[in-house]
């Protein structure tokens, strides 16, 4: 029983995982560089806090690779019943929601707004 247990786990990290961290990753360096780059324009000091906010949902896009494409396989999940492929697209959405979601909050607290 212990070991059906670690092979739970070990596939939910697999699946939640790279959607998280890719998310992550787009809304901290998508914030800071997009902030980064108003400043260079000349438009004034950017605001980091505001631009990872903004891009957020392109953070999930990205990290579920392409947003249309996710969502059509959750509905064909739906419709044909396959819960195990229902459940890994889900996981994969809520992950890369969080992702993006930590990346805002990260980037809030490190300029402190």
């Amino acid at each position: 029983m212990p070991r059906l247990w670690i092979d739970l786990m070990i596939r939910l990290w697999r699946v939640g995982m790279p959607p998280l961290f890719l998310a992550l990753g787009v809304t901290l360096g998508g914030g800071m560089i997009g902030a980064l780059g108003t400043w260079m324009a000349g438009q004034g000091p950017g605001d980091p806090v505001a631009t990872a906010y903004r891009i957020r949902i392109w953070a999930v896009a990205i990290a579920i690779g392409g947003a249309l494409t996710a969502f059509e396989n959750l509905e064909r999940g739906l419709t044909s019943r396959a819960l195990p492929l229902l459940f890994r697209d889900s996981l994969g959405i809520l992950a890369a929601y969080l992702g993006a979601q930590w990346g805002y909050w990260i980037i809030r607290w490190l300029v402190g707004g």
